[in-house]
């Protein structure tokens, strides 16, 4: 006796077999492990480059995750001057320890999976320029180190991202997940 298989059978057993193999190229994604830093604020450190004297700083903080200061998070502010340069670098911190946890030096240890993004309002007359480079092959700009470039006085919006980019970083601002999203006010005088 000849034994039959069906079609609509085979159909789903391929299809099955489809399946699982699509699973095994997704990446599992590490949920969040207790005790990790926290990211409550994000820091903008600018040195005019023709004059160290003047330094110019503006964080962004969230103190909702913080037990004994009062909820809040601020609008920042950051004061540059006109037709100037800035060696400006990016910090993230965790303020719910004392003394602060120092968040950037381990993105900046895993540099090749992270990319900090900046992205300024038409109205802004300011260029940022990433300065330091991850190890990847061909390298890859990181962005905690930059050159920022003012035009004439204006006012302006500037949003900072930390793109968390774990085997997928191109240079590109796209590819992976944001851990903190920011946006400052700059004003050039």
């Amino acid at each position: 006796m000849k034994k039959k298989t069906s079609i609509p059978l085979l159909l789903l057993a391929s299809g099955a077999l489809l399946m699982h193999a699509c699973k095994k190229d997704e990446k599992a994604v590490a949920p969040p492990v207790p005790g990790n830093e926290f990211l409550t604020t994000v820091k903008i450190r600018a040195v005019n480059t023709q004059d160290p004297a003047d330094v110019q700083v503006a964080s962004w903080t969230d103190t909702t995750l913080i037990a004994h200061p009062a909820d809040s998070i601020n609008t920042p502010v950051l004061n540059l001057k006109a037709h100037a340069t800035y060696n400006a670098e990016v910090l993230f911190l965790d303020e719910t320890k004392s003394p602060a946890g120092d968040v950037t030096s381990e993105i900046r240890e895993r540099q090749n999976y992270h990319l900090i993004c900046f992205s300024g309002s038409t109205s802004l007359p300011l260029t940022v320029k990433r300065t330091d480079l991850d190890t990847n092959s061909p390298a890859l700009e990181v962005g905690l180190e930059d050159l920022f470039t003012t035009g004439a006085a204006g006012t302006g919006q500037l949003n900072v991202q930390l793109r968390h980019q774990p085997n997928a970083k191109n240079g590109s601002c796209e590819p992976g997940s944001t851990d903190a999203d920011v946006t400052y006010t700059i004003n050039i005088k």
